[in-house]
């Protein structure tokens, strides 16, 4: 975030200190963000398991679609780089979360306990029914599920064929069956 930061301050010296928000109209930055912020946090929160990473992490992407919004609004699907974005921030700060918590449990030399999955009652949330599944489909599934992806988007986003994403979204819905089926 401080990087982030420190790049927003350098393009601000490069237009002579002033740092202006992109143009304001129809295709603003600002119509953008307010058209798929909630979708983003949403499907992050999805993959990430974890609410508030997936809102730094769509805070960050938005941070960089701000930085780099001409560049941006010259692609063919600039939601996509803006998901593709959040889903790469938020592996990152994950692997941060996991780097700090594997710290602390050999600083601690304390026995972590296993997450059992929960038992289905009609009140289970997608998330705790995504929670279980490998990444990859976990991340398929939400595209798919929760932000309305078509099975090309993701494949872009995701950097695989589209026969992966179906692969992976068939090996969620089949692990979802099994697990209600558990119940």
């Amino acid at each position: 975030m401080v990087r982030l930061l420190k790049e927003a301050e350098t393009q601000a010296q490069k237009t002579g200190g002033q740092f202006a928000p992109p143009e304001s109209g129809n295709g603003s930055f600002e119509s953008f963000v307010d058209l798929h912020c909630e979708r983003l946090v949403q499907c992050l929160t999805m993959i990430v398991l974890d609410p508030d990473l997936a809102r730094d992490a769509a805070q960050e992407a938005f941070i960089r679609l701000y930085l780099h919004w001409d560049d941006v609004g010259n692609l063919r699907d600039p939601v996509a780089w803006l998901f593709k974005v959040g889903i790469n921030r938020s592996k990152d700060i994950r692997r941060r979360a996991v780097r700090s918590a594997r710290l602390l449990q050999r600083l601690s030399l304390a026995a972590t306990e296993k997450h059992d999955p929960l038992p289905w009652h009609p009140e289970t949330s997608f998330l705790e029914l995504l929670r279980d599944l490998p990444a990859r489909q976990r991340a398929a599934a939400a595209l798919y599920y929760l932000a309305d992806f078509s099975v090309s988007e993701i494949a872009q986003v995701m950097h695989v064929s589209e026969g992966s994403v179906n692969r992976h979204l068939f090996r969620a819905r089949e692990r979802v069956r099994k697990m209600l089926e558990v119940t």
